[in-house]
């Protein structure tokens, strides 16, 4: 009887695939380097070897799977089930996923950006259980999102709903990796709080021989060495240009999150990531943006809240998609 089923979790640095039962329950996982630069038939050979693994180490037989969900980077196709170039998938162009795994194991296979997967397990099982409408926004090497409408993901016409993160707030803002300028993610992304940190201490020992932060030595007195970990480190102690950074991060984080809400009228809002670690000190000047932008129904029906599934998000974004 086939009462389990498979989650694969696809980065750019590692491999994970978990066995879970009928209720999300994980029985055993299986993690394991990508090692990307060898390119997608390494991967796919390692991936078939580490679901054969992770079935055996529960102890059950492949015969017991179900299904097999799968989330990994986009850009891909969910009916299709084929990766399109992923960034930090070099040579994954148009590799038929789905079909590479159904014909190895001959189980029905789902395909997910892992956005949209991670949206759909913070619904089943983490911060937005309980709730209709949900908008999942991860803070971290990028802004991304999911929207999870009464159990479905909202994925769009061509599967491109939910980047929130290519919302343009500055027209003539820091350049984004999307090739326009002042997104969201080019202002509050972790490397973007860590270009606006260094830069403001350069501006401090430009004008005044001396920078005046903590930040500094955080980094090691080297520059470069700044990272958004850092800030909030130092704002944590009271450093006053970390506060004003964090301040600001949290101003256009809120402008980004007011849009949205306008505009889809969520329950809650979940912020994964940098707004986890950062806790009410991001959190807080967020909610007070929002508040302050969105329409006040809008406003009023919206929680602003922290992710909830930590480091097991991967696993069940996975699991979500098939249980």
């Amino acid at each position: 009887m086939r009462t389990h089923v498979v989650g694969i979790d696809i980065g750019g640095t590692k491999l994970a695939t978990v066995v879970a039962d009928s209720t999300g329950h994980i029985l055993s996982k299986v993690r394991k380097p990508t090692l990307a630069e060898k390119g997608p038939e390494y991967a796919l050979q390692l991936l078939f070897e580490m679901v054969r693994e992770t079935v055996a180490s529960a102890d059950l037989v492949q015969e017991s799977v179900s299904a097999i969900g799968v989330s990994c980077g986009g850009p891909l196709d969910t009916k299709t089930g084929v990766v399109y170039s992923p960034p930090n998938l070099p040579g994954w162009d148009a590799l038929p996923l789905k079909a590479q795994l159904e014909s190895e194991f001959h189980i029905p296979v789902t395909i997910e950006n892992d956005a949209n997967a991670s949206a759909l397990a913070e619904y089943r099982f983490g911060g937005g259980r309980g709730y209709n409408a949900l908008l999942y926004m991860t803070m971290s090497t990028g802004i991304g999102g999911g929207i999870v409408i009464d159990g479905h993901i909202y994925r769009g016409a061509n599967d491109s709903a939910g980047e929130v993160g290519h919302q343009i707030l500055l027209p003539d803002g820091p350049p984004c990796g999307c090739g326009k300028r002042g997104c969201l993610e080019a202002l509050c992304s972790g490397p973007a709080i860590a270009r606006r940190a260094q830069d403001a201490i350069q501006k401090q020992l430009t004008d005044r021989k001396a920078a005046a932060t903590r930040l500094l030595n955080l980094a090691n007195n080297r520059i470069e060495n700044v990272k958004s970990e850092h800030v909030l480190q130092a704002a944590r102690t009271g450093d006053i240009l970390a506060l004003q950074l964090v301040e600001e991060t949290a101003y256009y984080m809120g402008w980004g999150i007011a849009n949205l809400v306008n505009i889809l009228n969520p329950d809650i809002v979940l912020l994964g990531t940098i707004a986890i670690a950062a806790g009410d000190l991001l959190l807080d000047p967020i909610r007070k943006t929002v508040s302050e932008f969105a329409m006040p129904r809008t406003a009023e029906a919206v929680k602003i809240a922290p992710a909830q599934l930590g480091e097991a998000l991967g696993d069940l974004a996975a699991i979500a998609l098939v249980v």
